[in-house]
């Protein structure tokens, strides 16, 4: 399992996820996000 730290700030429009910078896979998080981004 992966730990990802992070805090989940929602707002209307956005999620915006604010990771912690030690955190190693921060690129291949961002592209799972956008993946699923474009599956929507």
């Amino acid at each position: 399992l992966m730990k990802i730290a992070s805090r989940i700030v929602r707002s209307s429009r956005y999620i915006i996820f604010k990771l912690c910078s030690s955190y190693a896979y921060k690129n291949d998080f961002y592209e799972i996000v956008a993946n699923i981004h474009k599956l929507e």
